[in-house]
């Protein structure tokens, strides 16, 4: 499943998160995004849902910005997960230059998040 991002993506919420982790427009860093949702939910298609991101650590800045304020357009490209759920995405190269742009290549890594009791007890 390769989801994509849509105007129900919730953008703003990854903006404020790179925003707290004082990244600007035209910085480009090696990040971890915490708790990004793949879902069906709103359309028949996979789509990134960024509403329950907890947070964007940096890893590493590989370009420094220049203090402008961050795009509102995201894209993500090469995320790949097995089925709809909560993941975190390790070491993404993240470019903020026009549009913020999540890149997962060979270094990045998604792992799946466990699923909470309340969620095993709705879909019972």
């Amino acid at each position: 499943m390769s989801p994509e991002v849509a105007n129900v993506s919730q953008t703003e919420r990854l903006r404020s998160a790179m925003v707290a982790s004082n990244i600007s427009h035209g910085q480009e860093v090696r990040a971890d995004i915490e708790r990004v949702e793949v879902s069906t939910k709103s359309y028949a298609k996979p789509l990134v849902y960024f509403c329950g991101v907890s947070g964007v650590r940096v890893r590493e800045t590989v370009q420094s910005g220049d203090g402008r304020p961050l795009p509102a357009t995201v894209d993500v490209t090469g995320l790949t997960v097995d089925g709809e759920g909560f993941y975190d995405i390790h070491n993404a190269l993240i470019r903020s230059n026009g549009r913020i742009q999540v890149v997962l290549d060979e270094a990045s890594r998604v792992v799946a998040r466990p699923r909470s009791l309340m969620a095993f007890l709705l879909d019972a």
